[in-house]
């Protein structure tokens, strides 16, 4: 991936859109398939995270062993990427999410149904829906960003970030609490 490329920046781009597309897809599909989309999208999203951590961590192995190969526009695109890998990590935490929701509803299909069991099947369903679309919005995001830096990569010099910019903005967004998966009695058959 040619990270001074505004081009491929901008492929990575529809790539984040089209996962974003999938992921908020998944959220529809019915209960019986949705394990095998669940499986497929997150196995998607955890190449394209690797894809970008390799071509990040590829660049800046470079750019030690050549400084002076390292372009302005090598510079942009390659801190583009990095940023990029933030909200598709938060995705992939939460397409972890859903699969203990989807783990859940799996246990509760096994109690006898009341009440009580339909209405945490809804609930955890619900929680399930929302999960994903939040995922996908993440990958909103990142495609967002991705696009509007492919822009920037090759514009004239302006004022660098500063450092404590930097520091802000790789620190700011962190995972969001994980909420605990009561376990039940064991379900009587």
């Amino acid at each position: 991936m040619d990270l001074d490329n505004p081009a491929h920046l901008r492929i990575l781009a529809t790539r984040l859109r089209d996962r974003a597309r999938a992921v908020a897809a998944a959220a529809s599909t019915p209960a019986g398939h949705l394990q095998s989309r669940l499986g497929d999208e997150t196995s998607n999203l955890a190449e394209l995270l690797d894809d970008l951590t390799y071509a990040v961590t590829w660049q800046l192995d470079e750019t030690a062993r050549h400084p002076h190969q390292h372009t302005l526009e090598l510079r942009r695109g390659t801190a583009a990427v990095a940023r990029a890998a933030i909200p598709v990590g938060l995705a992939l935490a939460g397409l972890g999410q859903a699969v203990a929701q989807l783990g859940a509803l799996h246990t509760l299909d096994a109690y006898e149904p009341t009440d009580e069991q339909r209405a945490a099947v809804q609930h955890t369903r619900q929680c399930l829906e929302k999960t994903l679309l939040a995922a996908s919005a993440q990958l909103d995001v990142a495609a967002g960003g991705m696009s509007h830096d492919a822009d920037l990569v090759d514009d004239r010099p302006r004022r660098p970030p500063r450092p404590s910019e930097i520091a802000a903005h790789a620190t700011a967004t962190t995972l969001p609490p994980v909420p605990l998966t009561p376990s039940g009695p064991t379900p009587a058959r």
